[in-house]
């Protein structure tokens, strides 16, 4: 996967901490579902310096956004035709499904899991923060994940 290969080795070359998430790491625990894009969080202090760097392939905007469940400050590239949204650990929320109130999302690095995905080794969240936070949105796409991989 060739969008994975290219953020991947920006990170790496930055040196940067990440941690992926969503549909990619669903996959990396087995899930089957296709793959929307792919999802992951650095630090604060790396978004800039990164958002600047692929400049030329962003799609949307780096900016605070809440949207579906989420609200937080992330920027959506685009390349080889496959959307990366990247997001920074800076206070990021999520939205119970149930009660419609915003909770804290804990972006912990140190728990992430190496996974092996299209021949890469890449950190994902721990399962159970995956499927934690999945249980807290209750969307219908979360629903089938939790289902594939608890």
């Amino acid at each position: 996967m060739k969008a994975l290969e290219w953020i991947e080795d920006r990170l790496c070359h930055a040196g940067s901490l990440r941690l992926y998430c969503g549909g990619l790491a669903v996959q990396a625990y087995g899930g089957t579902r296709p793959l929307n894009d792919i999802d992951l969080f650095i630090p604060a202090a790396n978004f800039a310096p990164l958002v600047d760097e692929l400049r030329d392939h962003i799609r949307k905007p780096a900016m605070r956004q809440r949207e579906a469940g989420w609200d937080l400050t992330y920027v959506q590239f685009v390349y080889d035709g496959i959307k990366i949204e990247v997001g920074s650990d800076d206070r990021p929320l999520i939205q119970n499904g149930a009660s419609g109130e915003w909770c804290p999302l804990e972006i912990d690095y140190t728990s992430a899991e190496y996974r092996s995905i299209a021949g890469l080794s890449i950190p994902v969240m721990a399962r159970s923060h995956l499927i934690a936070y999945k249980r807290i949105l209750k969307r219908d796409v979360d629903r089938v994940d939790i289902g594939e991989i608890a």
